[in-house]
């Protein structure tokens, strides 16, 4: 009998811890037969029909069978056992729509021994829509125009309910078994292979696929497009595919090239093959960034679709997000996070062989050490200066929105650093070997953190690698170490948690901390490999190292921990002394370092100013690139409002428009040009000009075009999933005219009014906007939060005090404390109980220390060579004719 046949199945043990809202754990699902039948879109007609058929093993007794569905028309459903076909009894229950369960009761208790096995089989209807959830549709532009529809899916982390019924949770691994019936002309692919293709009447074909490996529901992916393909075979037997549009058939071939080089690269570090027949990534229309699904990723088709004379900085991105989604291939799809808890577990991975296989096939791409400490370690240390989340995050209700706010910075960048720092500390040889285990044993299955932590058995003084896991991913935040000089050789080091001003400082908290350093005795002994830990119960330990009294040290020289350093008066003053002569990922490291602990009154921002003038003798893009970022000389530009200081910075900005105006640029000297371009728009004139370096020679830089922007451009830009769609307005915005601001506060109101993204990711996009410039869009943040009402804000409030947090950073003057404080109090019912008092506190201590500093640091700015550094700038300034809008 045909149902005999497809009830034949292996029961997989789930386990059976659940958080509120999950479904319940009675049934399992093991294998889904999806027929979808979409053959309209030549037509414009997007609808599309479907039957599933899914074999769900009784875990124990129970009468209800509750699933996800949202969206689809249902219509006949049918449960059978699987042993003999005999029909069960139901009927469908009313549930919530905001539940999104599909409930179905029977009328006899289903028995896990005697029943075992039944099958649910669904007809639905459905439509494909324009949101990028779901199974939806997008377009290109063909021959003559033409618009060309494109049917896709993005279905992380809970979208695949919006596709066909199903049990839409990541603890749930099946197998699937797709049927698409298209038109003939259509190219059609899922995850798997094609197994046969029926011709059917009217021009359709049918194409069935081969089963896929367990995986779950979020992975599936189909697609109907008229696209072509190229391939090519990696050495250990995978077809690696690149599907595009045909007018870009001739630019897919360096993403070929890539997409095969890091999958071997990625095989042979861990040990294990694919587990797949083929590999194919798409370049999808206004997809945004890329997902995983596997065996068939997409893609934003930027990262795809390449000309022989694209930008290093389009081919290093490239790199970075094909590695990444290579990665996901074994780390998230072939062994997958048990619940949305333990995110990281893929994301983490994902993100440290993004830049692990790109720097060792790409080198002159992607440099190791650079490309971490810039990409990852810098913007994980920022965000997790804030009252953020732990890497596992537990209870995590069934709740999409909240389950979405995982996918940030702390998720991505924080765990793959916490994975570096992990590889360091043990050694790569014990690594490897620990993530070879942890593959194999859970090879299609699902973890959790603990299943990773027992795959490393070493110890490390001591310590268990499980324990300085735990330590690092069981509670938000990181340490300062604050190092101490007592003699020649005897150093005392001191742990606290780094926080900007929260609304309760945490001086309980201590980690298990590997200390690195460099002296000019130690020959580089321990820049890599730990020479001693600091433990959770060490709240100061002392210690000898190699040194003699004149050395000076440098402690987490190669940022392989996940910490800053503070140094005495002494450490500060003979580290800006040789400052120039130290790698450059050292130089970033501690100009970071230094802006940073000097913002929250750590450190003299004299000793931020003297490291400036070093680095304008010796610059060099990646320290440069710190320190002209928002939060350091953009910080302090803010406050001082300095003409003496807007010199020096002018001329800086000089520097690297002469160090970088070649064409054979590096990655680095790129992201520095776009910087300078950004600064030169700040700082200068609508007519362009030239800077003077400290050398003589100028160089002549053409004005930036800055368009006027209308609103619906701005709508789509802040809406795009897109990263680089997002900076790019972002530029765009801050060029324009004060008065045209009203552009974007009808923007974002627009954005509100219609729901085009939820109030949680709004929140989240004015966060990045920001910290892009917070002098530039402070005002009109605060204006446009004004007119969100308490109602509005429902259950966001945490996200709400996450921004308003930032916020309250910004402010430097008592007119916008007067309207942030406001904002709060108007609030105060979806804000945490001492909110006001510790915002008050904050903008209080700014404004008074700006009052109090500012003087001093503009005198020392004008005393110092900083004031004639560059000393025809300020001409070539003026008769350029003011400072650009």
């Amino acid at each position: 009998m045909l149902w005999l046949a497809l009830c034949t199945v292996c029961l997989v043990v789930v386990p059976g811890a659940r958080a509120d809202g999950r479904l319940p754990n009675a049934t399992i699902p093991l294998h889904y037969d999806l027929h979808l039948e979409a053959s309209g879109l030549g037509l414009n007609d997007f609808t599309y029909r479907g039957n599933v058929s899914i074999r769900i093993a009784i875990a124990s007794d129970t009468d209800q069978v509750v699933l996800h569905s949202v969206g689809s028309t249902l219509g006949t459903i049918t449960l059978r056992r699987c042993r003999d076909g005999v029909e069960i009894p139901h009927q469908l229950l009313d549930t919530e729509p905001a539940s999104e369960l599909l409930h179905i009761r029977t009328d006899r208790v289903l028995r896990r021994l005697d029943d075992r096995v039944i099958l649910l089989t669904i007809a639905f209807n459905n439509t494909l829509g324009e949101d990028r959830m779901g199974f939806y549709r997008t377009q290109y532009r063909g021959p003559k125009r033409v618009p060309m529809v494109v049917a896709t899916t993005h279905f992380q982390p809970s979208y695949a309910r919006l596709a066909f019924p199903c049990f839409d949770e990541p603890a749930f691994k099946s197998t699937f078994q797709v049927t698409i019936v298209s038109n003939a002309s259509h190219l059609v692919a899922s995850n798997a292979p094609i197994k046969t293709i029926t011709w059917l009447p009217n021009d359709h074909k049918a194409v069935l696929f081969e089963r896929t490996p367990p995986m779950q529901t979020y992975l599936v992916t189909f697609l109907i497009a008229n696209f072509t393909s190229v391939h090519a075979r990696s050495p250990s037997g995978v077809q690696v595919g690149i599907l595009a549009p045909p007018k870009d058939e001739k630019k897919l071939q360096f993403s070929l090239q890539a997409a095969t080089t890091l999958l071997t690269s990625l095989e042979e570090f861990t040990g294990q093959s694919l587990g797949l027949a083929k590999l194919d990534h798409v370049a999808i229309p206004r997809f945004g960034n890329a997902m995983e699904n596997w065996g068939l990723v997409a893609y934003d088709e930027q990262f795809l679709v390449l000309s022989p004379k694209a930008h290093r900085l389009q081919l290093s991105q490239a790199v970075i997000t094909i590695g990444h989604e290579t990665a996901h291939q074994l780390f998230g799809n072939l062994v997958g996070p048990a619940w949305w808890s333990y995110l990281w577990l893929s994301e983490g991975f994902a993100t440290y062989f993004e830049i692990l296989l790109g720097s060792e096939v790409y080198p002159e791409l992607l440099p190791l050490e650079e490309s971490f400490a810039v990409r990852h370690m810098r913007p994980a240390l920022l965000a997790d200066a804030f009252e953020a989340h732990a890497l596992t995050v537990e209870p995590l209700p069934a709740n999409t929105a909240q389950i979405e706010t995982l996918f940030d910075t702390i998720t991505y960048s924080k765990a793959g650093c916490i994975l570096r720092m992990i590889n360091c500390s043990i050694g790569e040889t014990a690594f490897k070997s620990g993530v070879r285990r942890y593959l194999e044993k859970y090879r299609n299955g699902i973890v959790t953190p603990s299943d990773l932590y027992g795959s490393f058995p070493e110890t490390v003084e001591g310590l268990t690698v499980a324990e300085i896991f735990h330590s690092w991913a069981d509670k938000p935040g990181y340490p300062v170490v604050m190092v101490e000089r007592l003699n020649a050789s005897f150093v005392r080091f001191r742990q606290q948690r780094h926080q900007q001003e929260t609304t309760r400082r945490d001086v309980d908290s201590r980690w298990h901390i590997p200390i690195t350093y460099y002296t000019n005795s130690s020959a580089g002994k321990f820049e890599y490999r730990p020479a001693f830990w600091m433990r959770e119960s060490d709240r100061e330990l002392v210690v000898r190292l190699e040194m003699d009294w004149q050395d000076v040290l440098i402690v987490n020289p190669r940022q392989i921990g996940f910490y800053r350093v503070e140094y005495d008066e002494r450490g500060w003053n003979a580290i800006v002394d040789m400052l120039s002569s130290l790698p450059s990922v050292v130089q970033a490291k501690l100009v970071d370092d230094a802006f940073v602990l000097a913002r929250i009154g750590l450190v003299g921002y004299e000793i931020c100013l003297e490291m400036l003038q070093e680095l304008a003798a010796h610059p060099d893009p990646v320290p440069w690139l710190i320190a002209m970022a928002e939060e350091n000389v953009g910080f302090l530009q803010r406050v001082l409002q300095s003409e003496e200081f807007d010199r020096f910075v002018t001329g800086f900005v000089g520097e690297m428009f002469q160090v970088a105006s070649n064409f054979t640029q590096s990655l680095f000297q790129s992201q520095a040009l776009e910087r300078a371009f950004d600064w030169w728009d700040r700082l200068v004139t609508t007519t362009g000009g030239t800077v003077q370096n400290k050398a003589g020679s100028t160089v002549d830089i053409q004005p930036l075009m800055c368009p006027s922007l209308t609103v619906d451009r701005i709508v789509e830009g802040l809406i795009s999933q897109d990263d680089l769609v997002r900076d790019r307005l972002f530029a765009l915005l801050k060029c324009q005219p004060n008065e045209r601001h009203e552009q974007l506060l009808l923007a974002l109101e627009h954005i509100k009014q219609t729901k085009l993204l939820s109030l949680a990711k709004l929140l989240t996009v004015l966060e990045s906007l920001i910290r892009s410039n917070p002098g530039h869009f402070l005002h009109t943040t605060v204006h446009f939060l004004s007119t969100v009402s308490k109602d509005e804000l429902g259950t966001e409030g945490q996200r709400f005090q996450r921004l308003l947090t930032v916020i309250v950073h910004e402010v430097t003057d008592r007119h916008q404390a007067a309207k942030v404080r406001k904002l709060i109090v108007k609030n105060a019912s979806v804000l945490t109980e001492n909110f006001l008092a510790h915002a008050d506190s904050l903008m209080t201590s700014t404004i008074s220390w700006r009052m109090k500093q500012v003087p001093k640091l503009r005198e020392f700015v004008s005393d110092s060579p900083m004031a004639t550094y560059y000393g025809k700038v300020e001409e070539q300034i003026s008769t350029a004719g003011g400072l650009l809008n």
